[in-house]
Order: structure tokens, then C-alpha cells, then sequence
């Protein structure tokens, strides 16, 4: 069986396409406005803010988010303010696109990204088509003792 592997892709109308079509397959972002979703695919295309799980030369998962403080990923979870991003001070990646093909890829998604930003916290929400609430997750850094 072949591993799975994880890898930015360059910012090209042929990326952005694929990205695209893979995503807009998976609830909640096939209900999604097409604007508001190519925006933030796009944003994090020309960034380099998001990983592509491949296996056997085909996508199996995307996980895109921005650069921000602790601060501000723990209200957007806690308190549902607005996310926005950070350009000074950034410890914490709040992801905002996460689909995957089968939900194994998706805790690979979130260790690849801690794996590449030491020192980072990750923040996600999991969003559910059966009108469950959002589920809240953070992997915090690791401080020293």
C-alpha cells in the first residue's frame, strides 16, 4: 500500500481548479457560496497556508488555514468572534477548509500541520451535516516546564 503523502501546491488557475473540485465534493462546502469558498482557496494557495494529502497520484484531503495569535483562534472558538489574521506575533493556525475522503486523513491533516509549525497551536471546528453542534478542537504548542 502506498503512504500517504502531504504537499503544498503552487498558486495557478490549474491548482485552484483541482483544490476546487475536490473540496466542493465534501458537506458543508458543496452548499457553500462558490465566491466566498474560492476566496479563501485562493488565499491560501497564493499563502501557502494549506496541505494536499495524496495517495497514489490523486487527492485524498485538503486542510487550509491562516496565521494567527492564540488569542484570536480562542475567541473565534470560545466566543464565535470573527476570525481574522495575524501578521505579527503569529502562534496559532486556525484552519477554515478541511475535507477528506476517508476520516483517517483527517487527524493526518492536523498532525502534518502541527509537525510543520513547531511552536504553533492549531485550532479547527468540525462542522456536521446531521445538525449536531460544532465540535471544538485545539492542539495547543507545548510550553516549556
Amino acid at each position: 500500500m502506498t503512504a500517504l503523502t502531504f504537499e503544498r501546491v503552487s498558486s495557478s488557475p490549474y491548482s485552484l481548479g483541482m483544490i476546487c473540485e475536490f473540496v466542493a465534493r465534501f458537506p458543508p462546502f458543496n452548499n457553500f457560496e462558490f465566491g466566498s469558498v474560492v476566496k479563501s482557496l485562493l488565499y491560501q494557495l497564493d499563502s501557502g497556508n494549506h496541505l494536499v494529502a495524496g495517495l497514489d497520484d490523486r487527492i485524498v484531503g485538503y486542510l487550509g488555514w491562516i496565521s494567527t495569535t492564540h488569542e484570536i483562534a480562542e475567541a473565534w472558538l470560545d466566543q464565535d468572534a470573527q476570525l481574522r489574521p495575524s501578521f505579527e506575533n503569529i502562534d496559532a493556525i486556525a484552519v477554515t477548509i478541511l475535507a477528506a475522503e476517508q476520516p483517517r486523513y483527517i487527524g493526518a491533516l492536523i498532525r502534518e500541520a502541527k509537525i510543520r509549525h513547531p511552536g504553533q497551536s492549531v485550532y479547527w471546528k468540525r462542522h456536521f451535516t446531521d445538525g449536531r453542534l460544532p465540535a471544538k478542537r485545539r492542539v495547543l504548542k507545548r510550553t516549556a516546564s
